[in-house]
């Protein structure tokens, strides 16, 4: 059997390197957005303008005001309350709230999304225990030892399953199109409107202008991620001092099973602050795995591979955060909600177990 050692100073500079950076760009977004938010709070409205404005245009509005006064005496409550809201938030054109909805409806804790997103990592996990176990009962059962499999074999098998993990997970994990960042919409063909996402009725995405191109994330995860978790398992397993069922294997498969719920959350709900959260819960189960695997003392070079996807893991949560901060609720105008919400009318929640539920 292999030994352990308790620590692993390479991969444990590799880990405090990637929290300095990541916490250093998390506290100059958040404080840059502190600042967004006071100048928008310093810019005067229209009723406290009004004075500054001439004269003639100041008539225009007040007969403008009294036809939408008269207008309104004959219409329903509900459009009297759609326009004390659009007065009160500084809204114009549309003459609705919300696409047409009227008043802003409340928004209630998702927890049935919850629930899922918890099931589908425990039932992905199951699976790859599962999937796992039988390829060392195989072996045993064959009396083959891991040490005969060439190392190029175990290499091949964990490259794929890291670009594969998602078959084992129950949520839909549609990935999006390199050029939109959406997913796209099978039952329309037509194209894209501007401003609109292609997928739902939602605005389309704002991206930070930092973002690397579109083909940027296929070659990272292709040609650097998925490469190096192979290789790193593959040394492991392939030393024999490992089963494929063991615990440090199964670190990983866990940080993927999170990482496809993750996949869910951000580009199918596209859920931005569920996302924030998601991605924080990918990062630290990437440095778990890595330090699991930097426990294993032979071979040593298995943690120092898996520890430098975290560099590539810090600058996409620092977009993710980003990318939360420019996509306000379209109703609201506020950030989304750290944890899943869904308006209080809605019965059921968004997110579905393909597996068992048909998808709207």
């Amino acid at each position: 059997m292999h030994s352990r050692r308790m620590t692993r100073p390479p991969v444990l500079s590799v880990l405090i390197l990637a929290v300095f950076g990541m916490t250093i760009t998390i506290s100059s977004l958040s404080l840059s957005s502190h600042h967004q938010q006071r100048r928008r709070n310093n810019v005067p409205i229209n009723s406290s303008s009004r004075s500054n404005v001439p004269t003639v245009f100041s008539q225009q509005q007040n007969q403008q005001r009294q036809q939408i006064v008269g207008e309104t005496t004959s219409s329903s409550s509900t459009s009297t309350t759609r326009i004390m809201t659009l007065s009160a938030t500084g809204v114009g054109g549309s003459g609705e709230v919300g696409g047409g909805k009227g008043e802003i409806e409340k928004r209630v804790l998702d927890t049935e999304a919850i629930v899922k997103y918890v099931a589908a990592i425990t039932i992905q996990m199951v699976l790859f225990k599962g999937f796992f176990t039988g390829i060392d009962v195989l072996l045993s059962t064959f009396d083959i030892q891991q040490t005969q499999i060439p190392f190029a074999v175990n290499f091949i098998f964990f490259f794929v399953f890291s670009l594969k993990s998602r078959i084992f997970n129950p949520l839909s994990n549609e990935r999006p199109q390199r050029d939109t960042k959406e997913i796209k919409d099978k039952t329309n063909n037509n194209t894209e409107e501007e401003g609109v996402s292609s997928s739902s009725s939602l605005p389309a995405r704002k991206m930070p202008e930092w973002t690397p191109p579109g083909i940027t994330f296929p070659i990272v995860w292709i040609l650097l991620i998925a490469p190096l978790r192979a290789a790193s398992s593959a040394l492991l397993v392939s030393s024999g001092n490992i089963d494929y069922a063991s615990t440090t294997i199964l670190t990983l498969m866990f940080h993927l099973s999170i990482g496809d719920t993750w996949n869910t959350i951000n580009n199918v709900e596209r859920r931005y602050g569920t996302s924030c959260v998601g991605v924080l819960c990918v990062w630290l189960s990437a440095a778990f795995a890595a330090y699991s695997y930097g426990q294993v003392e032979d071979p040593a070079l298995a943690g120092k591979l898996l520890s430098l996807p975290l560099i590539w893991l810090t600058i996409a949560s620092s977009l993710i955060i980003r990318t939360w901060q420019l996509n306000p609720n379209p109703d609201t105008g506020q950030k989304e909600l750290l944890l899943p919400t869904k308006p209080a009318s809605q019965e059921g929640s968004i997110t579905k177990l393909v597996w068992f539920e048909k998808e709207e």
